[in-house]
């Protein structure tokens, strides 16, 4: 099977250093917390701290209003920027996938989602294709594609979100025959592939969890925190999206996932608040300076 994540896993350990990777996980990690909006100022200053000069920052900032997700927004006087409700909604579906803790799912089925779009609509069938992967989905065979039963709201998100509804069906099913289910599941995901990312995320984190779990620190530093765990769930936030949550019954031994799982949720219980903290204290600073 030639890997369908050529290259995603190389992203991992540049995608950290990006000013648009950054940016969005300061948008979906902190910004929420403050209703959403955050002045220019504070973004700038947040980005400095994570080694992005101003410059680098505001053409980041023009390409995401251009594409919706971020709207150009004064408060009190004070110019920024707002989440999209298209993207907030984006967030708000992401968190349980992201920042909760998936354990292997018993074998309750599968969904399977089977649909046809008008050829004069290809590039709609070649996005929802992609984006179909991205929730972890799997193609059987043309237009049928397979999950874990308890993607199905994320697929019928994605439906509603693409408005192709009309040209989709969703179907809750059983694997019967022809061949032991861990064989099928095998050909239908790219395992190797996954777990090539699960790997490449657990060698991003290991500096970070070397720092900070080779001798207990009794208060982390609010800047070291917020520096190192916005890289690490920068890093992280788009693994799970990959994985399907299959039943460990149907992995392979030894799933790097599971390690890869570990590392970021002890990461992220140590830093998040003190993290969260950092980011409330220069965003009101940055606010305050600009009404000056």
């Amino acid at each position: 099977m030639v890997s369908i994540f050529a290259g995603e896993a190389k992203d991992l350990i540049d995608r950290s250093n990006r000013p648009q990777s950054l940016i969005i996980t300061i948008y979906g990690a902190y910004s929420r917390s403050l209703g959403g909006w955050l002045s220019s100022s504070a973004i700038v200053s947040l980005c400095a701290e994570l080694d992005v000069d101003e410059a680098s920052v505001r053409s980041a900032l023009s390409r995401f209003k251009r594409r919706g997700i971020l709207i150009s927004k004064s408060q009190n006087g004070v110019q920024g920027y707002a989440l999209s409700a298209e993207a907030r909604k984006t967030f708000e579906l992401g968190d349980s996938r992201v920042l909760e803790r998936r354990e292997a799912p018993r074998d309750e089925g599968w969904v399977l989602v089977a649909f046809s779009i008008p050829e004069k609509n290809r590039a709609l069938r070649y996005q929802l294709r992609s984006r179909l992967i991205r929730v972890g989905f799997a193609q059987v065979t043309g237009g049928l594609w397979i999950a874990p039963r308890q993607l199905t709201a994320d697929v019928t998100a994605l439906a509603k979100s693409l408005n192709i509804e009309k040209h989709m069906s969703i179907f809750s099913a059983h694997h019967l025959a022809f061949q032991p289910t861990p064989n099928a599941v095998a050909q239908w995901w790219d395992l190797d592939g996954i777990s090539v990312m699960y790997k490449s995320f657990s060698t991003t984190a290991r500096p970070v969890l070397k720092k900070w779990f080779t001798k207990k620190i009794a208060k982390p530093d609010p800047h070291e925190a917020f520096v190192d765990y916005t890289k690490v769930l920068t890093n992280w936030r788009h693994v799970p999206y990959f994985d399907p949550g299959l039943p460990k019954e149907y992995l392979p031994k030894n799933w790097p996932g599971f390690v890869a799982m570990d590392s970021f949720f002890k990461v992220h219980d140590a830093l998040a608040i003190p993290a969260l903290n950092y980011f409330h204290s220069v965003a009101g600073k940055a606010e305050v300076k600009k009404k000056k």
